[in-house]
């Protein structure tokens, strides 16, 4: 069975090629929901990474705390420093490539005020692509990206 996380790209796909398209609403909603799918699967990604499933459950409270452990600014901030291997490591660059641009859609989708066609549908499907393809490469990182990616995005840096 699917989880919530895998779903929801199909969702925001739905909404992105649905007949309603022509309303700004729905296309704003499927690029947040878009976002957020590999804001999840991101997520999970990294509490999978530091707590192995057979130790921790998906449902303890430890599972959910590393989950939520994730912000949207950190996320951005990781994928721009320059000397991070999250931009020199070519696997994680390119989740950060894909995500960046997406979470910037995003808050433009959720937060400015309803003007119509602030996407085109063209643009919506095409993030929602975007969306696919980043929880695809995040799900293709072997496991040293992998906890590069969960330290990276977790944890602030240490003052130098």
């Amino acid at each position: 069975m699917a989880t919530t996380v895998a779903r929801m790209p199909d969702l925001a796909e739905k909404l992105a090629t649905q007949e309603g398209l022509r309303s700004s609403a729905v296309r704003r909603r499927a690029i947040s929901t878009a976002y957020y799918a590999v804001f999840h699967a991101l997520a999970k990604s990294c509490a999978d990474c530091l707590l192995q499933q057979g130790e921790t459950r998906r449902s303890s409270e430890e599972h959910a705390r590393v989950y939520r452990a994730l912000e949207h600014g950190t996320l951005k901030n990781a994928f721009a420093q320059e000397k991070s291997p999250l931009r020199s490591r070519q696997s994680p660059r390119k989740v950060g490539e894909l995500i960046v641009p997406l979470r910037s859609a995003r808050l433009i989708a959720d937060y400015l005020p309803p003007i119509r066609n602030v996407f085109t549908p063209r643009q919506a499907r095409e993030f929602v692509a975007q969306a696919r393809r980043a929880v695809s490469e995040l799900n293709a990182l072997d496991d040293e990206d992998r906890r590069i990616l969960a330290a990276r995005l977790l944890f602030k840096n240490p003052p130098q």
